[in-house]
Formats: structure tokens, sequence, C-alpha cells
């Protein structure tokens, strides 16, 4: 499997995915929209059909970046500048450097094979890129380096001597689409492996009870087809570990997921880990990865994760206790194979290695294939001499293609955030990995957070955007009964929150999970702010601060920012630190769009707190922060991708003291979600805002589907009851204020400066 296979999009598929009419050539996929089940026979259909979906819509957005008669300028011996003419779309929206490439056309190459007319098939390898050097039809390939909306710098290798400075060209700039293949070829294995597919499908108990009485028969000879022959062994009965960790001991839930799969859990389906925030996920996996080493010396195990953050996390844990654990040492040290120094590896790709490791730590490094400060591309024969292998599923998926299933190699494969990757992405650590049934998958993680980021919205209300982990969680296999109650062969879900303040916990608990979190953090650790005088009650840690701000979006650019909200978190961020609340490095921004982020990073810079991180509802997924304040940013606007339950789920739970946000109450309250964190502030006494005067209430636009039925019978005039404080701000704040409610779509720079003079007038 040396190659990988590039599986352009068919020109069928072009034409069906444009006429809206896909199932006109493909029966199985018609059925599948008529009744939106994936099965165990349709899965590789659907789902192929699906990404192909998503592939052109990503294509489509690269076609758009196709340009005629660019001039080249030279920066450097390998790097060439090229400036963009207008485009429809903001190419520092998609572009990704160091992984896409830029091909320039020459004239002779485009006058010999003109652009196909299908743009999308333009973005495909030409024969002419493999020319001889000096053919004035070679087509010249070069990585992009960086990219704004207006220019994009590439990097040819130091293979490439023409010189290109003063010529025009066709330019096209194109994904190398690796993941997507990647998952094709997933999908391809998965065809070809009807054992796996039926694991990855488990039978309901009554159809394995028949299969197992032979009251099924399917084949002219009488004889069940082999995927369905082969009795599934019983899970063994976990026995008592001595734990590395005590702490596991007074967790009944994570104690018995370690034992269950040190034991062996069902080799019917994979065994599920569920995560909700704060609950311990990834304190069970690294028990359970060590106890695996530790008890079942042959075993060898592979982690991976679709973001380098989560592979990171677990790997630098198991660091930890490799490097200090005295009996871990031992342990090791008796073994032949691994060598003491090769168990555990991180793989990383060389896109990361070129971005560098700045903050990755130094023990992680020294346990990786950058160890040595460069780039080491480990081939799969090394790897089998690791007893821990650590990569994303990107990098898993590199190593298949050179051949490492053909080692039959692990024991074990612990898949990470399995609730943010779609399932053909999960299949591709799965898919050339799982030679026998002896190999366990498990999948960790929390599909109500976020999910994966899926181009086209069409492929994602088909179901691509569902998890592999979520589907599974709703079979029938898997599902709870009325009492609660699961087969704990399968699956475990974690319940106790050992991050958040209660009352935070109970915010993201109600919403999302059932009222099934315990609240459990230690009262030291999330009681910091019960004293600040900011915060008018001790006992609920949570504010809504109301601003009326505007939502201004960057120029050439989807990304939208509010200046005032801006302004308003670094107030906060200022009297916290201030006040010796916390320090810097414990306070986190949230900035759900990359421009309000911009605004807010260099508003905090000038005024003297470099070190408060600012970032996405993303960047801060799996993570947490003593104290979180959070920009909603939408102002008498639609709110956007601010909709998501699962983003706002996020947003809610990485706080661990207290949590801040910062928004426009009268377009939030049309989101159920928010409106409950907004009632519950008012409840509480800390919504807090400036009284407004009876003067005409700006227009809001709201999506018919974002908005609220239970809205319309409130009060209009609804926040007008309210007198609490502005944060105690002074009260030389109220002109700008007031201006910017009553006017909230007009000279928005000017108000902004104004209320921006106001704020720095305070003396705090």
């Amino acid at each position: 499997m040396r190659e990988l296979p590039y599986y352009p999009p068919s020109n069928e598929m072009i034409e069906a995915n444009t006429n809206q009419d896909l199932s006109a050539n493909n029966s199985v996929f018609g059925d599948f929209m008529k009744t939106k089940r994936l099965e165990f026979y349709n899965v590789c259909s659907v789902m192929q059909t699906l990404l192909t979906i998503d592939d052109l819509s990503n294509m489509e957005l690269y076609a758009q970046l196709i340009q005629s008669d660019v001039p080249v300028q030279r920066v450097s011996k390998l790097t060439y500048k090229i400036t963009f003419k207008s485009t429809p779309v903001n190419a520092e929206d998609f572009v990704a450097p160091n992984l896409d490439q830029v091909v320039l056309v020459p004239k002779a190459s485009l006058l010999a094979s003109p652009l196909p007319k299908q743009l999308v098939l333009a973005l495909l390898p030409h024969p002419h890129e493999d020319l001889e050097p000096g053919d004035p039809m070679l087509r010249h390939v070069a990585s992009v380096d960086k990219v704004s909306s207006t220019t994009v710098h590439v990097r040819f290798s130091r293979k490439h001597k023409a010189v290109l400075s003063g010529q025009r060209f066709y330019a096209i700039i194109r994904s190398r689409r690796l993941t997507i293949r990647y998952m094709y070829r997933a999908l391809n294995l998965l065809q070809e492996s009807p054992l796996v597919r039926r694991y990855l499908f488990p039978f309901p108990s009554w159809l394995t009870q028949l299969v197992d009485n032979s009251q099924i028969k399917v084949c002219c000879d009488g004889h069940l087809p082999n995927w369905m022959q082969g009795r599934p062994q019983e899970p063994a009965t976990p026995t008592s570990l001595s734990l590395l960790n005590s702490t596991i001991y007074s967790n009944a839930e994570q104690l018995e997921a370690v034992q269950r799969i040190v034991a062996g859990p069902s080799t019917q389906g994979p065994y599920i880990l569920f995560g909700p925030p704060g609950t311990g996920k990834t304190t069970t996996i690294v028990e359970a990865i060590l106890q695996l080493r530790l008890q079942q010396p042959q075993s060898r195990i592979l982690v991976t994760a679709g973001s380098n953050s989560a592979c990171d996390t677990i790997a630098l844990k198991l660091c930890e206790y490799i490097e200090s654990n005295i009996r871990l040492q031992e342990h090791f040290a008796q073994q032949k194979l691994p060598e003491p120094d090769h168990q555990l590896i991180r793989v990383y790709s060389r896109s990361i290695y070129e971005k560098g490791f700045a903050s990755v730590p130094s023990l992680l490094l020294k346990n990786s294939n950058c160890s040595k400060s460069i780039y080491d591309h480990i081939k799969a024969s090394r790897i089998v001499k690791y007893g821990i292998i650590v990569a994303t599923l990107c990098t898993v998926a590199r190593l298949v293609t050179d051949t490492l299933g053909r080692y039959n190699f692990f024991t074990h494969i612990f898949i990470d955030e399995a609730g943010a990757s779609t399932e053909p992405e999960a299949l591709i650590g799965i898919m050339g990995i799982k030679q026998t049934a002896d190999c366990h998958v498990i999948l960790s993680g929390d599909h109500k957070q976020l999910g994966a980021v899926i181009k086209s919205n069409r492929a994602a209300s088909l179901g691509l955007s569902r998890s592999l982990m979520e589907r599974l969680l709703q079979s029938d296999c898997y599902k709870s009964d009325e009492n609660g109650n699961y087969d704990r062969n399968r699956q475990m879900r974690l319940c106790r929150n050992y991050r958040s303040h209660p009352q935070i916990v109970r915010l993201f608990n109600e919403l999302y999970y059932n009222g099934e979190l315990k609240a459990q953090a230690p009262a030291m650790d999330v009681n910091l702010a019960a004293n600040w005088s900011v915060l008018t009650n001790p006992q609920f840690p949570i504010i809504f601060q109301a601003t009326h701000g505007v939502t201004n979006r960057e120029q050439n650019s989807t990304s939208s920012y509010n200046n005032l909200e801006a302004e308003v978190i670094c107030w906060y961020v200022k009297r916290l630190i201030n006040d010796r609340v916390v320090g810097q490095e414990d306070v986190g921004i949230v900035a759900p769009y990359t421009a309000q982020g911009k605004l807010v990073t260099k508003l905090l810079q000038s005024k003297g707190y470099p070190n408060v991180e600012v970032g996405s509802v993303e960047t801060y997924q799996g993570r947490e922060k003593t104290i979180i304040i959070a920009s909603l940013v939408k102002s008498f606007t639609n709110m956007g991708f601010m909709c998501n339950p699962r983003r706002v789920n996020v947003l809610l739970s990485r706080a661990k003291a207290l949590l801040i946000l910062v928004g426009n109450p009268v377009t939030l309250r049309h989101h159920s979600d928010f409106k409950f964190v907004i009632n519950e502030c008012k409840k509480h006494g800390t919504y807090l805002l400036k009284k407004r005067d009876s003067g005409q209430r700006p227009h809001i636009l709201i999506k018919a589907d974002e908005s609220n039925e239970e809205s319309s019978s409130e009060p209009e005039d609804e926040d007008d009851k309210l007198i609490p404080s502005y944060a105690r701000m002074q009260q030389h704040t109220d002109a700008a204020i007031h201006k910017i409610k009553a006017h909230p779509t007009n000279e928005n720079d000017q108000l902004a400066n104004s209320f921006k003079i106001s704020m720095s007038k305070l003396s705090i």
C-alpha cells in the first residue's frame, strides 16, 4: 500500500451534486435517503457519497481562487510572492500554509491542455507537472508558505532551478486533500473487511442469538457467511489492580472502566468511554494504557486523535509517569522488548515540525521523532519497536500507506476526541490497523461537545457530521434503558466533574447532560472569586454582562467583531488582575470569531496584559482556565454558528471558578440555551447592566430556525425592569453606553472610541 490514490470526484458525481439529485444513479443512496439509516450493508457507499459532497464543497472554494495572467515576484532564492486580483472568497479563511500547493501554469501548457470546464478538476495533478526542467509546458508546483487576503507566498523545493520572476502564469491554489483521501481509502478497506464492519455495526442481542443458534441461513449452501460465523468471546472478569493513580479508587466509574479495558472489553464492538467536561477522561485513559503495559507486557498500543493537542495531552501524561514512576521503570527494565528507551514515541508530521515546537514541552520532544531537533521521517519498520505509539489520525494513515498493517502489531487502539471526528475520519485509525478480533478499539470523548468541521451543510445534514461514537451510542447495543442502565462491557459513562464550581456545572448539566453529572471539584479550587467585589453573589460565580454593541465584519472576510464587547472584556481583565484575584495566566478569553480574537488580543497587549490567552471555542475544547470571559459578539443580528448547542456547551464548561459572559441579551434570549443562562443570572443577581431609557428598541434580525417560540410572550421591556450596576463602573461611562444602545447601527467607530475614552478614565 505504498501509493495513496487521488480519488478524483467523478463527472457523474459532479453533475449529480450540481443538480442536487444524488440518488438518480445510486440506488443504495436512494434507499438511504428514504430511511436515513446507516447499516452494515450501505455504510461504505453512503459515506463515500457524503464525503464526495464535502470534498466538492471544499474544492469549489479553491476553484474560486484560480487566477489568470498573474505576475510572480521573487522574494528569495526559492520563495516567490503572488498578489491576488479580486476574488469572491478570502484565501486566508481556508488556505493552509505548509500543506496546500500553488501550481503556476505557463501559457504553453494552457494552449496544449486548456483548463477543464469543471474548474474543480483543474485542482487535480496534471501530467505537465512531471515534465523535464526547461520544458516550456512544465507546470511549476510550490508549497504555500504564508497567505493573506491579498497575497500568497510560495516556496519551491531545492530541486527547482527555474527563475520565474517577471513571468506571468495561470495560478492554481489547491489542497493536497490528504485527509479526505485517507478517508476514501479507509472506506474502501472497510468494504473489503466484513468482519470489521460487523464489529462497527454490532448485531442487537436478538440477532446475535439467532446467529449463534444457527437459525439464520442465507447462503445457497445452507451455511452462514464467514462474517456471521464465530461465536463472540465472553469478556473476561475484571480483577483488582494496583493503580498508579490512587485517586481513581474513589471514582467507581473510572475504576470500573480501567478494570474492564485491562481485562478485555467485548469483542462484539468498540468500547466507549463517555467523558463529559471535567470528568477525568484523560486520567482514565492514561491509567488504562499504563496498566495494560504492566499487566500485559506483550500489548502494543496505538493512541490517536484528530488533533495534535489531544495527542500531546495524553502523550505528556504518559511520559511523566514513565519518566518518574519507579514501579514502571523497574517493570520495563525487566523486559527484553521493547527496550527501556522505546516505551513510547510521539510521532509528529513534517508540517507540525515546520511550524515549530515552541509550546511543546521538552519531555514530549525528547520522546518524539523530532528529539534531535530535526524531522525524522520514521517508518513502520521502526514504529513496531515501541510499546506505545501516539500520533494523529492523519499520521497513522501515512504509516498505513507505509504498510504498517502488515505487521499485525497493535493489540489496542485508543481513539480520543472520538466525538469530534466524523465516522470516516475515525476509520482512518482503525482500517489497516485492526486485523483480528483480538485488537480492541476504545473510543473516548463526548459527542455533546464540538464535532468535526464540515464544509458542506448538505453533507452534514445528511449524516456526515455524526461521529462513529455517537452512532454507536444511539444503537440498540449501547443504549441506556429507562432506568439509565447500560452494558458495562461495552461502555462506561463518567459522571463526576472535578473541574468547575457546582453552579457552573449545573448550567451545562441541566442543558446537555440530563442532570446526570455530579459536581465534586475541591472547594478551594473553585471558590477563588467568591470574595471579589464585582461578583454580586459569592454563591453563584457566573456573570452575564449585558452590552448592546454593534457587530461589524472585517473587510474581505466573513469574520465578525464587536468593539464594545472587546473593551468590556479588557475592563474585566484589568479588575481581576488589579484586585489580585488571579494572575494573567489564569484568565482565558473565548472569542468565537477570529476577528474578535485579534481585536481583544491587540487591546490586551496595549493595556499591558500580554499573558492573558485569547482563543476560539475550538481552541479551548478539552482545556480549562480558572476564569473564563467569553465575548458572544453577535448583536442585533442573527447568531450564526453560536446557535450550535455543542459550541455553547464547550463555552460554558471551561471555567473552574468564574464564568463571565459578555453579550447582547436582546439578541441572545432568542436562543433557548442562552435564555436559560440569562434567566439564571437574573435569578441569582449576577445579571449586570445599566438602566435603559424607554426609547425605541433596535430592530432585531433573527433567523426563523434560531428563534424561540416562547420569547414572543415575553414583555419587550423586560430589561428595563432591572437596575443593577454596570459591573460597578463609574457614572461617566453612561453617556457612551447609552449612545451605543440607542444607535446600534450608526456611527459605530465614533461610539466605540467614545466608550474607549470613558473606559480609560476608570480609576481601579
